[in-house]
């Protein structure tokens, strides 16, 4: 049997090349790009809420100005609301607003249908929060039918005039930038 001598008992340390200290820095250098990268998209995402939700914000106020011009049009009946060049009775003749006839676009698609024309023209809706501006709406009679088919034909029923409104409104949602037009049409007998 060999004898172990005092000094070979304990291994001697190696002298140590810093694999370890390189493969250490290199994982780190991973690990915080990946937590970077995944921050920025956080981020990003964060943002794209932010935007959907200040989107949905502008169209629910469009819609509820809509709903309102077309409250306002049910409240009507039986006198057919009157109409005038400058919307001042409520109700705007057909191309009023339009600035140009001539370039084939319509009213709404003008650059100088812009806030200030909608809060001097548009009527106002004052019961939306977490809006920059309150909607407005504004109500155009384009067309009336007077004749065609109907229910009452055969029965001694006189065929009642049909009233078409265009009723287009803008929302505005928590930044002023935000804006959404919406339109419908309403057709109401008078």
């Amino acid at each position: 049997m060999k004898k172990l001598n005092r000094h070979n008992r304990y291994a001697r340390p190696r002298k140590q090349k810093g694999a370890v200290l390189v493969f250490c820095l290199v994982f780190l250098a991973i690990l915080t790009v990946m937590g970077v990268s995944g921050m920025e998209t956080t981020i990003l995402e964060e943002r794209m809420s932010g935007n959907m939700r200040d989107y949905n914000l502008a169209f629910q106020a469009a819609e509820s100005a809509l709903k309102a011009g077309e409250a306002w049009l049910i409240l009507q009946p039986p006198n057919l609301p009157i109409v005038s060049a400058d919307g001042s009775t409520g109700v705007w003749s057909e191309d009023a607003m339009d600035p140009s006839v001539v370039d084939g676009k319509y009213w709404w698609d003008h650059v100088n249908i812009n806030p200030a024309w909608w809060g001097t023209n548009g009527l106002a809706i004052t019961s939306v929060g977490d809006v920059a501006s309150q909607p407005t709406y504004v109500i155009e009679e384009y067309k009336t039918v007077d004749s065609g088919q109907s229910i009452g034909i055969g029965g001694g029923a006189l065929a009642q005039p049909r009233v078409f409104h265009r009723i287009t409104a803008r929302g505005v949602g928590l930044n002023a930038t935000t804006e959404i037009q919406v339109q419908s049409t309403f057709v109401q007998s008078y």
